[in-house]
């Protein structure tokens, strides 16, 4: 049992004037600089912020308020509201009323006890209403940095950005002008877009372009910069937005090398034991005039192989088969898209997961990045997209979209993705699903290949698959030796190709299987009620009775 007999009691003028709390006047309240002894973190007077070194707590039901809370005049002069006083208040409707200070850092939007000026609307809950009015940060500016009171368009030396509505500091010294947000920016960081870490600065020696936005950098302002010498800058905002910064401030760590492991060990002339497999592989060297295997996949990608290096288990009846590429994936990775790395795992051939930029279910290989409020995957061809993209059908270079939240129409599917690789010379956007669709493929009635490419020959109007006529704003698979033209989805199904028939799989513990759709009547499906046209469909059993439904990956 705890022993408050040390403490002193205190008489909270905020408890005797608010009936919501009238319970409270039966329970001391004592003053306490122990953290731990409060069972909750944050004050329950303004609801807004959490519970410092120092407080005060109700011994009976164990919650925790601030001292400036309980201590709270009715009527306050702020410095950082001069002109008129502020009232204090309880928000006992649930108004939105949020505080000046907090809000502006993305704060809390609600608060329960508050200052607030009815002239001005203006609020501040009452830990911000006694704060200081100017800031001491000598690893910002040596100088003392003055809170200015009205709003004003002036530029922030450190991101380089107009806001009017972000609270502005000032140094009364020099010309130096600062937001509250941008006072604490990390100095050195590490994030998504680049392999080396970054290090502020308030200089540039030329002109470069954003390796977030692709917008000139100012030299003038605050920027990140490349630590190893390299031509590489990111505006200060772009490089700590939390889809670009893992938050972390590196000054003064140790580096970290992300690729630290290899993913097989050497052990002979062209020998090796990957991690992933018990057995010894060999590697082997096919040609492209051999056809192809559509049941001999890649272990890592689900794709067949067209030629090129391979590794093959070197055991009789063992089938497990890699590409040159993918036995040699990087056991952890750092991707575009995510600030977190991710990890490289074998998954369970019987589980399927959901690729998190793709949207595809499939098994495989896959990266995993477990940090955070949840674990993300994403497949080995979602993770070894990288900046500049290439693709081979379009002529400009493609870069990760950096507006947060703006849908934009894939080029290829149509279809509107919050998250697409752009093109900064023309309106071309293509979404993670299309960009990992793969450009040659082989199809079993033609000795070619078929490459992938924007319909331009008016002549081609019929796909050898469904016999409709083409849309000529399409992209499709095309023959240039044979002249023949294929429907993307025609050629590779709802699937392409990153899943096989297999038996026995689990998808959200639910036992399926996928088998080849290739009778000589093809079975009605479950889910659209229509008869399955794809070439693989998805069997499994509810209450005794089989269900076929269309593979919709």
């Amino acid at each position: 049992m705890n022993d408050y007999s040390g403490l002193a009691k205190i008489n909270s003028p905020y408890f005797q004037n608010s009936c919501f709390y009238n319970f409270h006047r039966l329970y001391p309240l004592y003053w306490c600089n122990n953290k731990e002894v409060g069972d909750e973190s944050l004050c329950h007077a303004c609801t807004c912020k959490e519970i410092g070194t120092t407080y005060y707590f109700c011994v009976e039901c164990k919650l925790s308020y601030h001292k400036e809370c309980l201590e709270s005049p009715p009527l306050i002069k702020s410095s950082y509201h001069p002109k008129h006083h502020l009232q204090l208040m309880h928000n006992n409707l649930r108004r939105n009323i949020s505080c000046f200070y907090c809000d502006a850092s993305g704060g809390k939007k609600y608060v329960s006890l508050y200052y607030y000026s009815f002239t001005c609307k203006f609020g501040l809950d009452p830990v911000c209403a006694r704060r200081n009015s100017f800031l001491n940060y000598p690893k910002r500016h040596e100088h003392d940095l003055n809170f200015f009171p009205r709003k004003a368009d002036l530029t922030c030396d450190v991101c380089g950005v107009v806001d009017s509505e972000l609270l502005i500091y000032l140094c009364l010294q020099c010309d130096f002008v600062v937001h509250k947000n941008c006072i604490y920016l990390p100095f050195v960081i590490r994030i998504s877009r680049h392999d080396r870490r970054l290090s502020f600065t308030y200089s540039l020696p030329r002109i470069l372009s954003c390796g977030v936005c692709r917008q000139n950098v100012d030299g003038n302002y605050g920027n990140y910069s490349c630590t190893k010498d390299c031509s590489y800058a990111v505006h200060s905002r772009c490089a700590t937005r939390e889809d670009v910064w893992d938050g972390k401030e590196l000054e003064e760590k140790p580096e970290e090398d992300y690729e630290n492991l290899n993913s097989f060990e050497v052990i002979g002339d062209g020998i090796i034991h990957h991690f992933s497999h018990s057995h010894h592989m060999k590697f082997e060297r096919k040609t492209t005039d051999i056809m192809y295997d559509d049941e001999k996949r890649c272990q890592a990608c689900l794709l067949p192989f067209y030629g090129g290096g391979v590794y093959e288990c070197m055991k009789s009846n063992c089938d497990f088969v890699l590409h040159e590429a993918c036995a040699n994936l990087p056991r952890t990775k750092q991707h575009i898209a995510h600030p977190n790395p991710f990890i490289l795992q074998v998954s369970d051939t019987k589980n399927i997961f959901s690729c998190r930029y793709c949207q595809r279910c499939l098994y495989g290989f896959r990266y995993v990045c477990s940090k955070g409020d949840e674990s993300i995957s994403i497949d080995v061809r979602c993770a070894a997209i990288s900046e500049p993209f290439v693709q081979q059908c379009h002529p400009h270079p493609l870069f990760l979209s950096n507006e947060l939240g703006k849908y934009r129409p894939c080029s290829i599917c149509k279809k509107e993705k919050v998250q697409t690789l752009n093109c900064i010379e023309c309106s071309f956007f293509l979404c993670f699903y299309c960009a990992t669709l793969p450009y040659k493929v082989r199809y079993e009635h033609d000795e070619h290949f078929l490459t992938l490419s924007y319909k331009e020959n008016e002549s081609l109007n019929w796909c050898e698959i469904c016999e409709e006529i083409m849309d000529s704003t399409i992209w499709l698979y095309t023959c240039h030796e044979c002249g023949t033209v294929f429907h993307i989805q025609c050629l590779l199904g709802k699937c392409p190709p990153y899943v096989k028939p297999a038996q026995n799989l689990l998808l959200d513990d639910e036992k399926i299987n996928i088998i080849p759709n290739n009778r000589l009547t093809r079975p009605i499906c479950n889910g659209c009620g229509r008869r399955c046209q794809d070439k693989l469909i998805l069997e499994f059993y509810e209450d005794d009775r089989k269900m076929l439904y269309c593979l919709l990956f």
